[in-house]
């Protein structure tokens, strides 16, 4: 049994190497996507129309020794009379011995299509640090020649994103690239070494809230993740509001995944939200510790 678990979690530390050094998903995941779409989308800071403050926690496959965490702190405002949104996003993402610990600044710009600002199209920019961290001494053994070993294990590099979003009453919807400059890592500065870099990734977020009747909403929502030389990835569900009170839904993660959602709020300013993230095989083979947690909270300023 200790031998399958080492395997196991070189094989883990292997395949988190590989996604520094390839074209791979570099940008944490949140299940969440579509109540919080300016962690994606720069454009949508302030499209609540006031200030929020916020914090997540995801812990995913926990069978797997170096399984993904991710923390994440976020706050956006949006100033009214110059029809300006302002972001801020930090987070901690882990998986085995890697590590990513970086912070993003979003600013978006209403175009108002009426005077209570309902319907505004956005227009968002933003910057991003991160540092990439490799921890050696988990890897020394399994990999003892890797010329990342004499390397410093870590690089410091700076981005950009840029963003478009929709919102009205009843439909948001948005699209977003980010790591426009695509800033190599340069672990180790090798010709035979192959070329760690980031990669430029688009997204695509759609949401539509249908009236049920008086006091619930249906809300059917849409995301598309894109990167070049990588397949689409596809993720939808459906969410059921209750007097914005308290909400459940699924969706599903097209070929990954299914997840469950609940949250309450309370007085219309403080959230809290949980998500439960089931994974297909390979993961599913593990006879537990193959799902997610998330744990979401946010407080809204409202008067």
């Amino acid at each position: 049994m200790q031998s399958i678990k080492i395997k196991t979690y070189l094989l883990f530390c292997f395949t988190a190497l590989t996604c520094i050094a390839a074209n791979a998903q570099q940008l944490f995941k949140i299940s969440n996507y579509m109540q919080h779409s300016f962690l994606t989308n720069p454009a949508a800071v302030g499209a609540n129309g006031h200030a929020t403050f916020g914090a997540a926690y995801r812990s995913q496959w926990s069978g797997i020794e170096g399984g993904p965490t991710t923390a994440v702190i976020f706050g956006d405002t949006y100033f009214k009379k110059m029809n300006t949104g302002l972001g801020i996003v930090l987070y901690s993402d882990k998986t085995g011995p890697t590590s990513r610990t970086g912070g993003e600044l979003n600013l978006s710009y209403s175009i108002k299509f009426d005077n209570e600002h309902n319907k505004r199209l956005m227009i968002g920019i933003g910057g991003q640090f991160i540092q990439f961290k490799v921890d050696k001494a988990k890897i020394a053994d399994a990999i003892p020649n890797d010329p990342l070993l004499a390397s410093s294990g870590s690089t410091f590099k700076a981005d950009a994103n840029v963003g478009i979003y929709y919102r009205s009453n009843t439909l948001s919807m948005g699209v977003s690239a980010k790591q426009l400059i695509q800033p190599k890592l340069d672990f180790v500065k090798s010709a035979t070494n192959p070329e760690g870099r980031l990669y430029r990734q688009y997204s695509g977020t759609i949401s539509y809230d249908i009236k049920a009747d008086d006091v619930n909403i249906l809300q059917p929502h849409f995301e598309v993740r894109y990167q070049p030389e990588a397949p689409l990835d596809f993720e939808g569900g459906l969410m059921l509001y209750h007097k914005d009170m308290f909400h459940i839904g699924g969706s599903y993660h097209y070929k990954q995944s299914y997840a469950l959602f609940a949250g309450v709020k309370f007085m219309h300013r403080l959230s809290i939200n949980y998500a439960y993230e089931a994974y297909n095989t390979p993961i599913s083979i593990f006879s537990t510790g193959y799902s997610a947690h998330e744990i979401m909270l946010r407080y809204f300023f409202v008067k």
